[in-house]
This record gives structure tokens, sequence and C-alpha cells, in this order.
């Protein structure tokens, strides 16, 4: 949403009542609580599948950085 188009939105907003105000702040917060749920359970890690295809060129370069990591943790 651009600057102006929140604009026009606040200034429909200073032309409201006082209880429609209360009315639209607390529609706003459902939503935003709606749109929070939202972001935190529909992640789909189905879509990382194959994100890091092509960064090792061979399975000895997986092993080999597998072991280093590991190896790492040891010390």
């Amino acid at each position: 949403m651009s600057a102006s188009q929140l604009d026009l939105i606040v200034d429909q907003v200073k032309l409201l009542r006082p209880d429609e105000i209360v009315r639209l702040i607390r529609q706003i917060a459902e939503v935003l609580e709606q749109k929070q749920s939202q972001s935190l359970t529909t992640t789909n890690y189905a879509n990382y599948f194959g994100a890091g295809k092509g960064v090792f060129s061979t399975p000895e370069e997986v092993d080999q950085f597998i072991r280093a990591e590991r190896d790492a943790w040891d010390e």
C-alpha cells in the first residue's frame, strides 16, 4: 500500500465517530491476530526440497562437509 493510500484511509478514519473508531480498532486487531497465526502455521517445508541442489558436486564432498561439521562439534 502506498503512502497516499494510507493517508486516504487515515482521512476517512478521522470522519468516524469515536464508537466507530473503537469498532474499527477491534476489527483491525482481529485481522492482525489472524495474519500472525497464519504466518506461524503456513510454513510449508516441502518448498525447501531441492533448494541446496548443486551446492556439492559429489557425494564425497557431502561426506567431507558432514565429517568436518561433526568434528567441529567435538572441539
